[in-house]
């Protein structure tokens, strides 16, 4: 009885502290692209830059979201 409490414990810490695959609050950039002649707008996937505290200025990161 105690080692399947015990077991149980685990296996829920394990999945508690474990982070989601997806992120819900991905963040993506309007890219164009050309193709065949014409230009097409996407989404692209990218990263977010990290900045100096709430205030402080970004600094860019290849594929971040604040380059341009």
């Amino acid at each position: 009885m105690k080692i399947t409490i015990l077991i149980g414990a685990l296996f829920t810490m394990a999945a508690v502290a474990v982070p989601g695959t997806d992120s819900l609050k991905r963040s993506f950039k309007d890219v164009a692209v050309a193709v065949n002649g014409s230009l097409t707008h996407v989404l692209a996937p990218c990263v977010e830059c990290p900045c100096d505290g709430w205030d402080g200025p970004c600094h860019c990161v290849p594929n971040g979201c604040c380059c341009t």
